[in-house]
Parts: structure tokens; sequence; C-alpha cells
């Protein structure tokens, strides 16, 4: 099964789609970990990545979709993976070389997704760059829920203001209900 955990800058998607990955015992692909990788890379690719992630903006998708998927073929997908942070744009999701069968969508308010975003001190986490992946975020990654809708994939919301154990609750009731969980809880 492949799950994307879709959520803005802040939301808490990625501790979540660990949770899910661990749940399932699948792969989980998070494309900032790939990109802050590539970032140090002594090359033309690495310099425009730096760039970009500095100012908080979305890689474009002649970088990310091959990049994507050659980090995609590292991992043994075969059971399934979560994805955190790939596709964030149509053109990505319409090239995306495996199907989605489940996506979770992790919201939270956006004033305490700021707060959160500035407590974890990273150097892209500046006000401004804060800003513009959430403006980012609305303008161009939303859209890709009527693709997939359209495709009939299912679409979770889970709420990620109540306490974690809470949350976590709710994600293994969507997995049961699913027949997808895999572990005794």
């Amino acid at each position: 099964m492949n799950i994307l955990v879709f959520g803005a800058a802040g939301s808490g998607k990625s501790t979540h789609a660990k949770y899910i990955t661990d749940k399932l015992g699948i792969p989980y692909i998070y494309t900032g970990d790939l990109f802050r990788e590539l970032e140090k890379e002594d090359s033309e690719r690495g310099e425009k990545i730096r760039q970009l992630m500095g100012q908080g903006v979305i890689i474009p998708n002649g970088i990310s979709i091959p990049a994507f998927n050659e980090y995609l073929g590292k991992f043994d997908i075969s059971k399934g993976v979560v994805l955190d942070g790939y596709p964030r744009n149509l053109d990505q999701a319409q090239s995306l070389p495996i199907p989605i069968d489940l996506i979770t969508h992790i919201t939270l308010p956006e004033d305490v997704a700021i707060a959160r975003l500035k407590q974890r001190g990273r150097c892209d986490d500046t006000p401004g760059a804060i800003k513009k992946r959430l403006d980012l975020f609305k303008e161009q990654t939303k859209p890709i829920y009527e693709f997939y809708k359209n495709r009939g994939v299912e679409i979770v919301e889970i709420d990620n203001s109540p306490p974690v154990e809470v949350v976590r609750g709710s994600i293994d009731d969507i997995l049961k209900d699913e027949g997808r969980d895999k572990v005794n809880t």
C-alpha cells in the first residue's frame, strides 16, 4: 500500500508519517532529507537546491522529479511506501511512477504550525521562508487533492491539534477500518 502523508509545513506530517511507517513496516521516503542531502553536493544542482531551500520555495520539477525517481529506486517498495513531502504539485503527482492508495492529510491551525516551525530552529525556517512555504502549499499542493480524488483515492483528514496519543489512535482506527493494520494494537 502506497500512502501519501499530506500537510502544510509544521503540521506534524513527518511525525505521523514515521508512525505509519513503523506500524506497517514499509519504507518512509521524506524528500526533505533527499534535498538536504543533495544541497551538500558540490555541483550546480547542489548550489541551486541550496538557494531555493534558503528561499523556502519548492524545488522545480526539472530537478525534483528525476531526483525523486532516482531516490525511490533505492528502496524496496514492493509492500508499499509512505511518502512525505512528495508530490508537492500536479506535475509531480502526474509523473509519480507508483499509484497512491491512501492520502492522510494532517491538519493544524496555521498559527500553531508557524510557532512549531520557529521552535525547531532549522536554518531554512526564517519567518519569510515559513510564510512562503505555507503559501506555496495552499497554491500548488492542494490541487493534488482533486487529482487523486478524481482517481478514487481515499483522502482522510487527521486533526493534529489533540495530544499525539489521540492522533495516533485516529491513525490506528483509519488503518484498521481499511484492513491495513498488520500490527495488533
